[in-house]
């Protein structure tokens, strides 16, 4: 029984020490899934279709825009342990801000794209957008809220995909044929940072499609020097792209060859990814080129998001990749089939695109007796407070919300009239609300 313990302390141990710059297990999810047999063969049919739809349009889609941009209704199942965890609405819509920056190639820094690669900077033509509708129809803000069991394990040791089961501290996934399913959790082990997400590849079990985010990686400010770079690198497995490296270097700063791929032309061979934290435009680890670089010798491709580099360095996927993405959004049952989901669009207002902001507040039920719902409608800015008044103009309560949807205690408030203050740096609306049991 010892041995057998040391040897797991030691396997965990050497688990962590990998992991410490490690930021995706999206390989390991694959790994884990074809080994269990878990849509092994609808896995393979998915690259092979992907492959020949590839071979017949590649020309169109790696030269051209599509000129009809795909939107994605999205939905977040935050499930948290603690306070920390249940990550403010700001960080989720920060975080959708980045995913369509990136993938329309709008992001501030494509700038810095080395001239090499500037002009293969692809706009995906994709967009990510809050769902509006859930799978009953009804009306949703594409943010569900989910408290787990302190003793819940999301770590993908002991825990792996736990996160998308009820019955093991999770939430549900909505069908993966109408909604990209985005999970945050703490995946962290012995207080350790295991991983910074994984997705699953078009082709597995439907029952788990999606995407898994260490809570505090997702969001644009999240972390310091962090950029929201984790999910786009974790959307961008879910609409079928590999590691540029091509998961062949056996560990971190192992080496692995220039003989594999990653199913893209124009991404450069290269033997394994850089360092997390590092962004060094002088690698160059492969000679040896698909025949889209002819005679060139490029440099590894640190500005791609399917690499590890530091986020402030990722710039770009490339056409050949957007080619990619667009063979499995073609032939993929599932993604096919989100490309038209009827679950629609939240649309959000950012802070100076609002004319009548009182339009955008919404206190219900009024009457109310023990609580009252407060519902900041549309909006993509988070930093607001709200204040309640009794008749007399007493300040009663003051309080910031952390979320665009919260519910307050009225329970302590006598019957009668009172008045609810929302406001921010910018907008200020005042709500008549009475107290009726």
């Amino acid at each position: 029984m010892k041995k057998q313990l040391l040897l797991f302390s030691f396997l965990v141990f050497s688990l962590l020490i990998k992991a410490q710059h490690e930021k995706c297990a999206t390989s390991f999810a694959l790994k884990k899934g074809l080994e269990a047999n878990a849509g092994a063969a609808s896995f393979y049919t998915a690259e092979q279709l992907a492959n020949k739809w590839l071979a017949n349009n590649k020309s169109a889609v790696h030269h051209n825009k599509t000129k009809a941009i795909i939107k994605i209704p999205v939905v977040f199942h935050v499930v948290y342990k603690n306070a920390a965890q249940n990550i403010p609405d700001s960080n989720i819509i920060s975080q959708l801000q980045v995913l369509n920056e990136c993938f329309r190639k709008q992001n501030a820094n494509y700038t810095n794209t080395r001239p090499i690669f500037d002009t293969i900077g692809a706009d995906c033509e994709i967009e990510f957008c809050l769902a509006d509708k859930d799978p009953q129809g009804n009306p949703t803000t594409g943010i569900i809220r989910k408290s787990a069991p302190s003793t819940a394990a999301f770590d993908p040791l002991n825990g792996f995909d736990a996160v998308k089961s009820p019955a093991k501290g999770g939430d549900t996934l909505w069908p993966a044929n109408q909604y990209l399913n985005i999970w945050t959790c703490d995946m962290s082990l012995f207080s350790f940072t295991f991983v910074l997400g994984y997705a699953q590849f078009p082709g597995m079990n439907p029952q788990t499609d999606g995407v898994v985010i260490q809570y505090d990686y997702l969001g644009k400010y999240s972390k310091p020097k962090f950029l929201g770079r984790t999910t786009v690198h974790e959307v961008g497995h879910w609409l079928g792209m590999r590691h540029i490296w091509a998961d062949d270097a056996p560990g971190i700063g192992q080496q692995g060859t220039c003989d594999s791929t990653d199913f893209v032309g124009d991404t450069p061979n290269c033997k394994s990814q850089s360092a997390s934290g590092s962004c060094n435009t002088s690698t160059n680890t492969c000679s040896n080129e698909d025949p889209y670089w002819s005679t060139i010798d490029p440099p590894d491709m640190v500005e791609n998001y399917m690499d590890y580099s530091k986020d402030s360095c990722m710039t770009m996927f490339t056409k050949g990749q957007k080619a990619r993405m667009y063979s499995f959004l073609n032939t993929n049952p599932d993604r096919m089939a989100i490309t038209t989901s009827t679950a629609g669009c939240n649309t959000y207002a950012g802070i100076h695109d609002i004319d009548d902001f009182s339009a955008h507040v919404e206190l219900f039920p009024n009457p109310a007796s023990d609580v009252v719902k407060l519902n900041l409608k549309n909006l993509s800015h988070a930093g607001y407070s709200y204040e309640i008044y009794n008749a007399n103009g007493q300040l009663i309560t003051k309080e910031a919300l952390n979320y665009l949807y919260s519910e307050i205690d009225v329970k302590s408030l006598s019957n009668g009239l009172y008045f609810v203050k929302v406001y921010s740096e910018y907008h200020t609306a005042t709500k008549r609300l009475v107290i009726a049991r």
